[in-house]
């Protein structure tokens, strides 16, 4: 019966150190999921700054030329009235 208790106790510590190996093994994996994630995010918005800093340019290069167009017509308009 001593016997049997003890074999009995040692698969116990043994599935236990199995069972505390193979969640040390899950926890590796999902922190390496999350640091994969974490620099995919990060990526991702650098690549929407660059997005939103070339709008910007594009926003500013039309609103500029707008300008100009609503120069020059103002200018034809006035050329035209003085004819």
């Amino acid at each position: 019966m001593e016997d049997h208790l003890q074999q009995l106790s040692k698969e116990h510590i043994q599935l236990t150190k199995n069972v505390e190996d193979e969640l040390k093994m899950k926890i590796k994996d999902l922190e390496k999921e999350v640091d994969k994630q974490r620099n995919m995010i990060l990526d991702v918005s650098e690549e929407k700054r660059e997005v939103i800093r070339q709008l910007t340019f594009s926003l500013d290069h039309y609103r500029s030329g707008y300008k100009e167009f609503q120069t020059f017509l103002k200018y034809k308009r006035h050329a035209v009235i003085a004819l």
